[in-house]
């Protein structure tokens, strides 16, 4: 059995699991990286990263299972809320750890949730003066089991009580920038206003829009995962408690009305919406705008403390610009 480290992505043809693992495969040629590819025809765009694709489906358990067990470590970048998904890695996982008792290291998963399991809200006001932090154990197991996808991240962190694997959970927020993954793709939160822009040439907002979630670099993210991942395989980590491996990606804080102001600038400037000025409506008028709607505020400290990581990449406002330039290509070439 060779005993060169092996690692199974989900998520590889998005935007976050495609930059993840393009980070990771550039840190780690030694290791053997996997990931899962729906359309046959983007398999080549994995060639370049050395990266092995395996043709199929997250809604097939079966194969998901299998290759779980099949490897060292399992990142999901892909689904934070299919509770059958996370299921079935979690039991390739704890069969691998059963079928090698001689292993000295338990598999890792590295699982992807995100900050969205804060917000609740959705009228665009105002709501919370409560900042969760993770380096807080109690900051994180007061999330209340209802939240968004919550019943997946508490699965997850049950299984870490098992002794079978050792599960980590990574919730980013806002996230922005080019993607660095093999296809191009365009992040949710930022863009998705951008596209119901253009697509009402109008900018619309939530309400007063005086909302507020945080927000960071796809740079640093993909630091973040490197670098929890290189933690994770060191066994520095000395931790207990499952919910002690819960790390939120957060960075600096923004009001989503001080962005819709200056994407409806940015969109007016460029011809591509009527007016400078936001408009305000509701997620019933206008359903695109769920992702701009509620709170949701975090800080990151556990991972500067754990592993070093530090915030480097551009601030959001320098990045907008860009993005409202990215959004209209990708509006164009698909009309």
């Amino acid at each position: 059995m060779s005993d060169k480290l092996s690692v199974f992505l989900l998520g590889g043809t998005g935007y976050l699991g495609g930059s993840i693992l393009a980070e990771l495969a550039k840190r780690h040629p030694e290791a053997r990286f996997v990931t899962l590819v729906r359309n046959p025809a983007d398999n080549a765009a994995f060639q370049p990263l050395g990266v092995e694709v395996i043709n199929g489906d997250h809604s097939d358990l079966a194969l998901i299972e299998r290759l779980a067990s099949e490897h060292d470590v399992v990142v999901n970048a892909a689904d934070a809320e299919t509770l059958a998904l996370s299921k079935a890695i979690l039991a390739g996982m704890e069969k691998r750890t059963r079928d090698r008792p001689e292993a000295q290291r338990k598999p890792i998963l590295i699982h992807t949730s995100g900050t969205g399991i804060l917000a609740k809200d959705l009228d665009g006001v105002f709501h919370s003066d409560k900042i969760y932090d993770d380096s807080i154990v109690e900051d994180i197991k007061s999330i209340p089991e209802n939240a968004f996808h919550r019943d997946v991240d508490l699965e997850i962190l049950s299984a870490g009580k098992t002794g079978l694997i050792d599960a980590y959970m990574v919730a980013p927020c806002t996230i922005y920038g080019k993607s660095r993954g093999p296809l191009p793709r365009l992040s949710i939160q930022i863009n998705g206003m951008i596209k119901v822009a253009l697509r009402r040439k109008e900018l619309l907002q939530v309400g007063p829009s005086t909302n507020v979630w945080n927000s960071l670099h796809i740079d640093d993210l993909c630091n973040f995962y490197a670098l929890l991942f290189d933690y994770a395989l060191s066994g520095k980590d000395k931790s207990t408690d499952p919910f002690e491996r819960f790390y939120w990606a957060s960075g600096a804080e923004y009001v989503w009305g001080d962005v819709a102001k200056e994407l409806a600038k940015l969109l007016y400037a460029a011809g591509a919406i009527e007016s400078p000025t936001p408009k305000a409506a509701t997620v019933e008028e206008e359903p695109g705008l769920l992702v701009a709607a509620s709170n949701s505020r975090s800080v990151s400290n556990r991972g500067a403390k754990a592993f070093g990581w530090k915030i480097q990449g551009p601030s959001l406002w320098e990045t907008l610009p860009k993005e409202v330039e990215w959004t209209i290509a990708e509006f164009k070439a698909k009309a």
